[in-house]
C-alpha cells in the first residue's frame, strides 16, 4: 500500500517539518530571432540550527546548452567548472566530508536537472546561477519560447525500479507537494529583426511593453506557481526568410549558423496512419478532453485512401481495429464514437511496449505508415523509446502530440526526432486545430528524399552530421564549424537540396562573413547539437547501464567529453561542479533537504480532486546522511506510488470540456435529434469569436470522411439557416437528386467557412480541400464546383 502524502503545511515546512530551504527561483531571458540565452537563479537559505545539504530537481528546456554556473555566497564568487560526471561527484563529496562549501549541477536526462548545494552553514543564504542558451522553434508564423518550471511525475516501469544506486524511478521523481513555499520571478526582453506584430503569453498573464522590434515581458504576479511551462509566443516581420549567423571565437574559430524556412509544393498522398493514445492515469482531466478534441479533428483532417487505427495504451493495449482499416464514413463513424469515450483508464505509461507492438504490426501494402503519438510524456525510460523510433525510422515516421501543462519536451520532440517527424505541444487554451492541421499537412505529404546539406566555398565541419527532414513552414536550424573558407570570399554559403516527388528542391543561405563578431553562443548550440546527436545514437545508448571503464573507453563518450568540456557544456557524461574553500569548515553532521516540487497543474485530473479534499499518493523525503554517494537511503522507493496513482480512475477527473458539450453551446437541438437530453444548465454564451469557432467545430465534425457534408438539420442549424429555406433554395436552382443535396450541403459548408470563419482558415483549409475536390468530382455537369460554391454563398448572405 503507498504512503500517502497529504497537502504540506503552511510556511516554510513540508508534511515532515522540516524547513524548505529554496525560497525562489528568477529567470532573466534574451529572446532573439533565433535563439534565446536565458540565466535561470536559485535563493537557498538555511533557517536551521544546523548545517544542510539542499538538493533540487528541476527541469530545462530539453535543448539547452548549459553553458554557465556560478554560486555567490557572503558576497564571494564562485566560477564552477566542467568536469566529467564522476569526477564532479567526488570533487563535490570530498568538499563536503572537508566541511566546505559544494556545488553541483547534474544532468538526469536533457530536461531533467539536479543541484545540489553542500555544507550551508546555518543563518546563510547562497545563490545558484545557471546559463543556458538555446533554439526557438517557429510554430504557425510565430516564435515559441517555453520554460519549464516543474517536474511531473513519471511513471517507472519494473525495469527502472531496480539497480545498483539511486534507481531512476527515485531519480527522477522528487518529492510532491500540493504547493511550495517559493515561487517563480520572470523578465523576458525580446529583440527581433523585424518589428514585433504581437506577443502573447499562452500560459500565464504577463505585462508586456513593446517599441518597434524589442519588447518586454514580465509576470503579472510576483512569485507564480512553479507548476506549468511558461509559454510565450512572438509574431513579428521576416521569421519567415532563410537566414545566418557567424561569430568568431576568442581563439579565433568561427561558427556559423543557418535557418531555412522551406517552401514546398502542396501536395497530399493516402498513407496508413496509427494513432497512438496515451490512456494512463496521468491524462485525467482536461489532457484526456484535449486528446479527445485533437483525435476527433485528426479523424476529419484523413484523406480518401488512408487505412487507419487507433491504439490506446496503459498498462495494456486497446486497439480500436485488429489491424488498420480504410478510411471510410462506416470506419469514421466507429472511431468517432470509440474517440467519445475515451478515459484516462488504463493504468500506467507502459509507451515501450506499445509502441513496439505498433512498429512491428505489418504496414499495410505499400502506404507510408505514419505513427501520431499523443501523449504527456512522463516516464523514466526514455532512452529505450527513442532507441526503437530510430531502429524502426526507415519504415515508420512518428509525429507526436504533447499534451498538458508539463509535459515532458524530451520525449515528445525526441520521439519525433527518432521518428523523423516533427513535435507539437497542445497547452491547456491553445486552439488545437491550427497544430493538427499543420501536422497533417507535414504527415500526408510525400517524405523528401536525399535531404543533404552542402557548403560550397568553405571547408566547414557539420553539427548535427545528419540533417532532420524537411517540411514545409518549419524552421530547420543547423550549425557548423568553419576550418576554412576560401580566401576572397565575403560570404559563407549553405545549400539545403533534396528530392522530391516533383523532381529535385533546394534553397540557399548566405551569410556576410566581412566583420564577423566575437562570441561562443552559435559554438555553444554547434556544440550542443552535435552532443545530442551523439547521445541519441546507438552508439552511446548501448552503453547505458555499462561499466564505468568501459563506457570512458568508447569513442562517442569520449567525443562527448571532449565537446563538453571544450564549451564548458553539461552532458549526460559531464556535469558543473564549484568548491568554496573556507578558512572555518562546517563542524557536525549535515542534515539532508530535498525540496519539494509543486505538482504540475491539471496532472491526473487531481488538482481538481484536491480542491475537495482529496490527498495526493507520494513518497515524503526522509533525512539522510549528506553525502552524495549515500542518498540512495534517501527516500523510499516512489514507483509503486506512481503506478497505483496513474492506474486510478476516478470519474471526477474528467474535465467538462468535450466536444459534445462545446457543440451543445450552439446547437442544443443536435442532442435531442441523437435521442438524448442537453445539459439541465447550459453553459453561458461565450464571447463572439469563441461562438464562431464553436460553429466552425461543429461543421468540422459534420463532414463526412470523402469529404462531403449531408444536407440536414444540423448542417442548415450551423450555417445559420433553416433546412426548409435551403432545401427550397437548392430546388430553384435545379431539380435536385440525392447527389445534388449532397453537393449543394458541401458547397454551402465550403462557402460559410470561407465567407463567415475566414479568420480561421489556417484550421479549416485542410478539410476544405478535402471538400472542395469531392465536389468538383461529384457536381453535376451543369452546375459545376464553383458555380455550386458561388451560389451558396449568395443563399447564405440573402
Amino acid at each position: 500500500m503507498p504512503e500517502q502524502l497529504t497537502a504540506p503545511r503552511a510556511g516554510l515546512f513540508t508534511t515532515l517539518e522540516v524547513a524548505v530551504p529554496l525560497t525562489g527561483v528568477s529567470i532573466d531571458a534574451d529572446v532573439s530571432t533565433f535563439c534565446a540565452r536565458v540565466t535561470v537563479t536559485q535563493r537557498y537559505v538555511n533557517r536551521e540550527s544546523k548545517p544542510i545539504e539542499a538538493v533540487y530537481v528541476f527541469p530545462l528546456d530539453e535543448g539547452a546548452a548549459v553553458c554557465g554556473f556560478e554560486a555567490i555566497i557572503d558576497g564571494t564568487l564562485v566560477v564552477g567548472e566542467v568536469k566529467e560526471r564522476e569526477t564532479a561527484f567526488k570533487m563535490y563529496d570530498d568538499a563536503m566530508e572537508q566541511g566546505h562549501g559544494a556545488y553541483l549541477v547534474d544532468e538526469e536526462r536533457p530536461d531533467v536537472f539536479q543541484a545540489s548545494v553542500g555544507n550551508l552553514p546555518p543563518g546563510k543564504e547562497v545563490l545558484l546561477k545557471l546559463t543556458y542558451v538555446t533554439e526557438l522553434s517557429i510554430e504557425g508564423g510565430a516564435i515559441r519560447f517555453m520554460i519549464p518550471t516543474t517536474v511531473s511525475p513519471r511513471y517507472a516501469p519494473p525495469e527502472d525500479r531496480v539497480g545498483m544506486g539511486r534507481p531512476d524511478s527515485e531519480t527522477l521523481n522528487p518529492p510532491l507537494a500540493w504547493s511550495v513555499p517559493y515561487g517563480l520571478d520572470l523578465t523576458v526582453r525580446v529583440a527581433t529583426a523585424g518589428p514585433v506584430a504581437r506577443i502573447e503569453s499562452l500560459s500565464h498573464p504577463v505585462s508586456i511593453s513593446m517599441t518597434g522590434t524589442a519588447a518586454t515581458v514580465t509576470l503579472s504576479q510576483r512569485d507564480a506557481v512553479l507548476d506549468r511551462d511558461f509559454v510565450l509566443s512572438v509574431e513579428a516581420a521576416g521569421l519567415d526568410a532563410p537566414r545566418g549567423w557567424m561569430e568568431r571565437d576568442d581563439d579565433g574559430t568561427e561558427s556559423v549558423a543557418v535557418a531555412f524556412v522551406p517552401a514546398l509544393p502542396d501536395a497530399s498522398a493516402p498513407a496508413e496512419i496509427v494513432f497512438l493514445v496515451d490512456r494512463s492515469g496521468s491524462m485525467g482531466g482536461k489532457s484526456i478532453a484535449e486528446v479527445r478534441n485533437a483525435l476527433q479533428l485528426c479523424l476529419r483532417s484523413m484523406i480518401p485512401g488512408c487505412f487507419f487505427n487507433i491504439v490506446g495504451f496503459g498498462s495494456k493495449i486497446d486497439p480500436l481495429f485488429p489491424q488498420s482499416r480504410t478510411y471510410d464514413e462506416r470506419s469514421l463513424a466507429e472511431a468517432s464514437e470509440h474517440v467519445a469515450g475515451l478515459e484516462a483508464d488504463l493504468g500506467g505509461t507502459e509507451i515501450l511496449p506499445a509502441l513496439k507492438s505498433v512498429l512491428e504490426t505489418p504496414r499495410h501494402g505499400s502506404l507510408p505508415r505514419q505513427v501520431v503519438v499523443l501523449t504527456d510524456g512522463e516516464v523514466t525510460n526514455t532512452d529505450a523509446v527513442l532507441a526503437l523510433a530510430a531502429e524502426h525510422a526507415r519504415d515508420a515516421r512518428i509525429f507526436t502530440f504533447g499534451i498538458g501543462t508539463s509535459a515532458s519536451h524530451h520525449l515528445v520532440r525526441g520521439l519525433a526526432r527518432a521518428g523523423r517527424g516533427v513535435a507539437e505541444f497542445i497547452h491547456p487554451g491553445e486552439r488545437i486545430e491550427p497544430k493538427v492541421v499543420r501536422q497533417f499537412g507535414r504527415l500526408l505529404s510525400p517524405a523528401l528524399t536525399n535531404v543533404r546539406l552542402e557548403w560550397p566555398g568553405a571547408d566547414v565541419t557539420q553539427a548535427p552530421s545528419s540533417i532532420p527532414p524537411v517540411f514545409a513552414g518549419g524552421r530547420l536550424l543547423a550549425y557548423g564549424f568553419l576550418k576554412q573558407r576560401h580566401s576572397g570570399s565575403n560570404l559563407v554559403r549553405a545549400r539545403l537540396s533534396a528530392d522530391a516527388p516533383s523532381g529535385p528542391v533546394s534553397w540557399d543561405v548566405a551569410v556576410d562573413a566581412t566583420s564577423v563578431p566575437t562570441g561562443r553562443t552559435v559554438a555553444t548550440l554547434a556544440a550542443r547539437a552535435r552532443i545530442r546527436e551523439l547521445e541519441e545514437s546507438p552508439a552511446w545508448t548501448k552503453l547505458r547501464g555499462s561499466q564505468q571503464s568501459a563506457r570512458k573507453a568508447s569513442a562517442v563518450a569520449q567525443e562527448i567529453v571532449a565537446l563538453s568540456t571544450r564549451y564548458g557544456l553539461i552532458s549526460r557524461e559531464t556535469s558543473f561542479v564549484a568548491i568554496e574553500r573556507r578558512d572555518t569548515p562546517v563542524q557536525g553532521d549535515t542534515q539532508l533537504r530535498r525540496v519539494p516540487i509543486a505538482l504540475s497543474a491539471g496532472w491526473g485530473g487531481l488538482d481538481q480532486i484536491h480542491a475537495v479534499g482529496a490527498r495526493i499518493v507520494g513518497a515524503p523525503p526522509a533525512p539522510s546522511l549528506a553525502l552524495r554517494a549515500r542518498h540512495v537511503r534517501m527516500d523510499q522507493s516512489f514507483e509503486s506510488s506512481m503506478a497505483g496513482l496513474e492506474s486510478s480512475s476516478e470519474s471526477a477527473m474528467a474535465a467538462s470540456m468535450d466536444f459534445r458539450v462545446l457543440f451543445s453551446r450552439v446547437v442544443p437541438a443536435a442532442f435531442k435529434r441523437a435521442g438524448s437530453e442537453p445539459p439541465a444548465h447550459m453553459p453561458p454564451s461565450p464571447p463572439a469569436e469563441e461562438a464562431l469557432r464553436i460553429r466552425m467545430l461543429l461543421l468540422i465534425r459534420l463532414q463526412r470522411a470523402d469529404g462531403s457534408w449531408e444536407l440536414n438539420d444540423d448542417v442548415a442549424e450551423t450555417v445559420g439557416h433553416d433546412l426548409a429555406y435551403l432545401e427550397t433554395a437548392l430546388d430553384d436552382l435545379t431539380a435536385a437528386s440525392r447527389e445534388d443535396r449532397t453537393a449543394w450541403a458541401t458547397a454551402l459548408a465550403l462557402a460559410w467557412l470561407k465567407d463567415d470563419a475566414g479568420e480561421f482558415e489556417s484550421e479549416w483549409g485542410l478539410l476544405a480541400k478535402k471538400g472542395r475536390y469531392w465536389l468538383e468530382t461529384h457536381a453535376s455537369a451543369s452546375g459545376g464546383a464553383r458555380r455550386w460554391i458561388a451560389d451558396a454563398a449568395r443563399t447564405l448572405r440573402s
